[in-house]
């Protein structure tokens, strides 16, 4: 797999700049100081400075995350109304549904249908939070027929194509679906663990979602991936003020065990 076929360049470069424009209208007198999203210490020191964005980087578990950050609302805001928002869903992500199936989500489901089979886990019902346009959700279900699949989207144009699939969907945040707690044998969260306000309140979200004894598994950008770690500020995945969350092995471990998970397996 080549980047250019998930990311074109040149797409991927136009939805930088509006989020870099987008990120330079935030008030930032309203932005708030957040300790370290991992393991919670509160004297991350200044290691990277873009956009006019500052990311710190955690003494105790060597995360990276911006703080000050912009507040929950804020982000709210621009995750429904941003033209970058506007421009990732309507533009980005349709030139790149299919080589996206292909590429990453079909063998995204494989792989975790041959995990669930391996461990011989009993799987009925598995939610996809931030399930976009469904995509993920569909290769899924090839794989794993018996299994009743469900969407979080917040978005309603994804949402509505979701729908427009038949999946049964919950147009809601993760922290407000509490229509669905203590409902599903798995939840799976890609990629969206990098863009939220509050780590471990989003993950305490995710257990909440789950039966007793349940699975989550998310992937998402972390610190410590060879791409991030050599290239700083210089990488396209540092990118304020979408993606403030830059978790290392230690602070993913840690977040997940004080947000009430146990058996945490974290790798790159």
């Amino acid at each position: 797999m080549k980047e250019e076929e998930i990311r074109p360049k040149a797409v991927l470069d136009q939805y930088l700049a509006l989020s870099a424009k987008d990120g330079e209208r935030l008030d930032k007198n309203l932005f708030i100081k957040v300790p370290c999203p991992g393991c919670g210490d509160e004297n991350g020191k200044p290691s990277i400075v873009k956009y006019g964005y500052t990311y710190l980087t955690c003494p105790v578990c060597n995360s990276l995350y911006c703080s000050p950050r912009p507040s929950k609302s804020q982000l709210d805001s621009l995750y429904l109304q941003s033209e970058s928002s506007v421009f990732w869903s309507n533009v980005f992500f349709p030139s790149v549904v299919e080589a996206r199936r292909e590429k990453l989500f079909a063998p995204k489901a494989a792989k975790i249908a041959e995990m669930i089979k391996s461990r011989h886990l009993k799987i009925s019902s598995i939610c996809d939070v931030g399930a976009g346009h469904g995509i993920f959700l569909e290769e899924l279900k090839k794989k794993l027929p018996d299994s009743k699949v469900y969407a979080i989207e917040p978005d309603a144009t994804s949402a509505g194509i979701c729908r427009s699939k038949g999946i049964e969907i919950l147009e809601a945040s993760c922290e407000s679906a509490t229509k669905w707690f203590e409902k599903f044998d798995l939840v799976i969260c890609s990629e969206v663990i990098e863009h939220v306000y509050d780590v471990s309140d989003f993950i305490r979200s995710l257990s909440r979602l789950l039966k007793s004894g349940g699975f989550a598994l998310i992937t998402g950008l972390g610190y410590e991936g060879f791409d991030i770690l050599t290239l700083q500020e210089k990488s396209k995945a540092v990118s304020p003020p979408h993606h403030l969350n830059f978790l290392s092995l230690e602070g993913f471990d840690a977040v997940f065990r004080r947000s009430g998970f146990s058996d945490v397996d974290a790798g790159t």
